[in-house]
């Protein structure tokens, strides 16, 4: 993956132009339009996810392949999944504002995802909380959701 500079983001905008959506650059888009249900595992960071996260989502935000826009000019997903879970784990309070908030109004209102589920571990790193607890009842309850 390759940040979007202005030389990729205008071949891109060619490409998408031409509708020439076969072009390694949207390998990861036509990926993730693709399959059938997605899992992003990601840390929560400074009250967000790493920046590698943005940069991804900004690579496989490709209008044609899964998102197009209506003639009022608002967003219609492509993706075929049903389902994205979003994973992550939180060193203290965990709070989805600024992380899975964020991915699920891109998923639910732009790929058109109907569905995401968040879960977290967190307290991870707070002195008194037992974090292999915390990880092993976060797994047990991913489980029982199966």
């Amino acid at each position: 993956m390759h940040p979007l500079s202005e030389e990729r983001l205008n071949r891109r905008t060619e490409l998408i132009e031409r509708r020439e959506y076969s072009d390694p650059m949207f390998r990861l888009a036509r990926q993730f339009q693709r399959a059938d249900e997605i899992v992003i595992a990601a840390p929560y960071w400074d009250l967000s996810f790493p920046a590698i996260l943005k940069l991804y989502l900004e690579n496989i935000y490709v209008t044609g392949l899964v998102s197009e826009y209506t003639e009022e000019g608002l967003p219609h997903g492509l993706c075929r999944a049903r389902k994205l879970w979003y994973v992550t784990t939180a060193g203290g309070p965990y709070v989805p504002d600024f992380s899975y908030a964020y991915i699920r109004t891109l998923v639910q209102d732009y790929f058109g995802i109907p569905e995401t589920e968040r879960i977290v571990a967190e307290m991870l790193d707070v002195q008194g909380y037992d974090a292999e607890r915390i990880v092993a009842n976060t797994i047990r309850e991913i489980e029982q959701r199966k």
